[in-house]
């Protein structure tokens, strides 16, 4: 039914077709936590009700993780019926919102001509990015290129405090703390008036509160939306450092052994995740994760010191000096770099420099040792 309303001469949907924009609600898989947007298009004459996606992409595209992380992964839109695009939200109980739009039909041409381009061959993939093309934005992108309306100011301060906070909305306090560590400088930025309705319930938004620009707005409920939220890691977190503070501190066989099983690990998280941060922000092409001066605590060359941490070298108390003042740079610039830290991120930060403050303190052990 879609294909054969894509078709037809768009002459003839002038006095009777009907744009929306639909807002879905987050779901459960991580990729879901921030919502959905598409394009509803009804043509009550031909009897036609099909939604373009600009959310499809394919799972079983080869290196489909490694693409994603480098930002090579290819979305494209689709049409489906409406009734089969509301089977999918109803089955994952997630409420869809309706905005019924109050364009003219000269701007109706124009879009529906516009997703008809989009539609045909290579048109339909786009490279996705988080914040600046994804599909929200494709939307977003069609309804205010394509209609005289403006967008209105959204009180959002950066990207990343509404792409952080949605995970500790959803319950998924350690994904956000995570997202949080990869987001660099440029997530920072304050998003323009057109920029800023990014996200699904950022664009509901803008499009409610652009003057006349909704006719109406149909709710389907499929569920209690409540706050999942589990609260910080922040807690977490702190009362891991208290511990390793302690076992660093108490001079006792337990404790000494605690501190240093701590030690290993926490060398090894930081290479991996330093890792990950080196690709996402020097290799990827997800503009979010550019310049992140997390990477002045947490870095790949933790596994230096890891390595030399079972040689008993008084290298590693050098290792771990250049480490702890990288640490301390950070602490002293702070107030003027370009990227915001949260108090979770603080508290890792001094977690890092407790464990180069050991690294310090082992490589003067193994010098006395020496002598």
């Amino acid at each position: 039914m879609g294909q054969e309303a894509m078709g037809q001469d768009i002459s003839s949907f002038k006095p009777r077709i009907q744009f929306s924009i639909i807002t879905c609600a987050a779901g459960e898989d991580i990729y879901t936590i921030w919502g959905h947007t598409a394009v509803r298009v009804v043509d009550s004459v031909n009897q036609t009700d099909i939604v373009f996606n600009y959310g499809t992409f394919n799972f079983n595209e080869p290196n489909f993780i490694t693409k994603f992380l480098k930002g090579d992964l290819l979305y494209f839109v689709s049409v489906n019926n409406y009734s089969d695009f509301l089977k999918e939200y109803q089955f994952e109980k997630r409420n869809v919102y309706e905005q019924v739009l109050k364009i003219t039909a000269a701007e109706k041409i124009k879009w529906y001509t516009a997703l008809q381009v989009n539609m045909i061959g290579d048109n339909r993939f786009y490279l996705y990015n988080f914040i600046s093309d994804n599909c929200t934005t494709r939307v977003k992108d069609g309804l205010f290129k394509n209609s005289g309306f403006q967008p209105t100011a959204l009180p959002i301060s950066s990207y990343r405090s509404e792409v952080v906070s949605a995970p500790y909305k959803q319950g998924l306090p350690w994904i956000g703390l995570g997202i949080d560590l990869l987001l660099g400088a440029y997530a920072d930025q304050k998003p323009s008036d057109f920029q800023a309705a990014f996200l699904p319930f950022l664009l509901h938004q803008q499009v409610a509160t652009t003057g006349r620009l909704v006719l109406k707005e149909n709710i389907l409920t499929y569920a209690s939306e409540t706050n999942t939220s589990t609260g910080s890691p922040f807690y977490i977190l702190f009362v891991f450092l208290i511990v390793y503070s302690f076992s660093s501190k108490w001079n006792s066989l337990i404790t000494q052994r605690l501190a240093k099983v701590l030690d290993v690990l926490l060398l090894i998280s930081f290479t991996a995740g330093g890792s990950l941060m080196v690709y996402m922000s020097m290799v990827s092409k997800h503009t979010a994760c550019y310049q992140n001066y997390n990477l002045m605590w947490m870095h790949p060359l933790y596994i230096i010191a890891l390595i030399f941490y079972f040689i008993p070298s008084k290298a590693i108390g050098q290792i771990g000096f250049l480490f702890f003042a990288s640490i301390v740079g950070l602490v002293l610039t702070s107030y003027w770099l370009p990227q915001h830290f949260s108090k979770e991120v603080w508290v890792l930060i001094a977690t890092a420099a407790l464990l180069n403050y050991r690294l310090v303190e082992k490589g003067r052990i193994n010098a006395l040792f020496k002598k």
